[in-house]
């Protein structure tokens, strides 16, 4: 069941605002340590909490990383043969 819900979040975050995917990202992710038995105010709760922020950054960043490595390159060489510099963007 948390994997059809995780899908179909997954599925709506194309189509929603920055914050509205922070909101829902916020929503899940208090269910989530709720459900671990950590309550809210506690120490155990904000560790839970930033535990998951920590790894949707991370996930994040890989996912970019991926993206960034993966994107066409256009390149030129300023100098012909043998010389020059090649600049990429």
């Amino acid at each position: 069941m948390r994997k059809i819900a995780f899908l179909f979040l997954l599925l709506l975050s194309g189509c929603m605002s920055k914050e509205e995917r922070m909101a829902a990202a916020n929503a899940k992710d208090d269910q989530q340590c709720l459900s671990y038995g950590a309550q809210k105010g506690t120490d155990a709760y904000v560790n839970c909490r930033a535990q998951l922020e920590a790894s949707r950054r991370q996930a994040d960043a890989a996912l970019s990383a991926a993206s960034e490595a993966s994107r066409p390159r256009n390149c030129i060489n300023t100098g012909g043969y043998g010389g020059g510099t090649i600049i990429c963007n």
